[in-house]
């Protein structure tokens, strides 16, 4: 237990092994839009639609993650000015729904906490704004490239409804024990995206991310959890890797920089996810970078916040 400063008031603040269990008792109310100012900044912005952005549909990639504040992100998007905006239907941000699945025993969150070399993420995935939906399998191979392969859902049915036989087949073909498979996680966040056709690569924005334990059949609805209401994650996806990108310079010029903020980062939507609705969970490969985020949150949300024993 600790006691910490907070605008003149002295508050406890209690770290369990992972997740403070304060955080798990924010439960996100309806999703706002984006600001109106980055709003307009990307609606100034040139546009792009699905079907021009084939060179850059990268199913086969580098991937690069950062965690920022949510005000930085004008700015940010003002210096990447030569990066177009995916825009949808008029949109220029979309809502995502994943559904995740794993074992019984969690083998895929087993492989990704101890690093395995070859791991795999399923998920079924809901665009929102078109209502369309894919179901996905994410490979991570010997050579950290991410190879994605996926096939769309029938449109009559929900996005989230149970897995066809055809959709059983595929996973059968891509993933050794996709017998075993079955529902544990669903997300949501808000997503924005530039793009930069020549350099063959996409930058991508969420925010708002939450997560609860999947609704089963006659079961109660679970309550959402928001753990990074003040940050966003950069997600880097490239067709060959560049360590000196437009976006590591905007980032660099980027004021407040501390702790993990604007950093390269290890840990998936998936681990965090999991580290919040399943805090029983042993995920101590990742406790590090998970306490690093939950200071990373502190940062952004009060910048002149800072503990000095947060950590220890």
């Amino acid at each position: 237990m600790f006691s910490i400063i907070l605008c003149g008031c002295v508050a406890t603040l209690l770290l369990p092994s992972v997740v403070p269990s304060s955080f798990l008792l924010h439960h996100l109310p309806e999703l706002e839009h984006l600001s109106i100012q980055l709003n307009q900044l990307l609606r100034s912005r040139s546009p792009l639609g699905l079907e021009a952005i084939d060179d850059v549909a990268l199913m086969d990639r580098f991937d690069s993650k950062y965690v920022v504040p949510q005000a930085w992100l004008k700015n940010l998007v003002e210096i990447l000015e030569e990066h177009a905006v995916l825009t949808i239907q008029n949109q220029v941000s979309t809502l995502y729904n994943n559904l995740y699945f794993d074992t019984p025993n969690g083998q895929c969150l087993e492989d990704h906490t101890r690093g395995k070399t070859v791991r795999y993420k399923v998920r079924i995935r809901h665009y929102e704004n078109t209502g369309i939906a894919f179901l996905e399998v994410k490979l991570r191979d010997v050579h950290s490239k991410t190879v994605k392969h996926r096939i769309g859902r029938v449109s009559n049915c929900a996005w989230d409804s149970p897995l066809t036989e055809r959709e059983k087949q595929f996973l059968a073909k891509h993933i050794p024990f996709a017998r075993d498979l079955a529902p544990t996680l669903e997300s949501s966040f808000e997503r924005f995206t530039l793009i930069h056709v020549n350099q063959g690569e996409r930058i991508t924005f969420d925010q708002k991310l939450q997560f609860k334990a999947p609704t089963m059949s006659g079961g109660a609805a679970s309550d959402w959890i928001n753990p990074v209401r003040s940050l966003a994650v950069v997600e880097w996806k490239q067709r060959s890797i560049n360590h000196q990108g437009k976006l590591i310079q905007a980032i660099r010029a980027q004021e407040g920089r501390r702790g993990l903020l604007g950093r390269n980062i290890r840990l998936s939507k998936f681990v965090l996810g999991h580290a919040h609705v399943y805090p029983d969970r042993n995920l101590k490969n990742y406790r590090s970078a998970i306490r690093h985020v939950i200071r990373a949150e502190h940062y952004a949300s009060s910048p002149n916040f800072a503990p000095q024993s947060i950590l220890r």
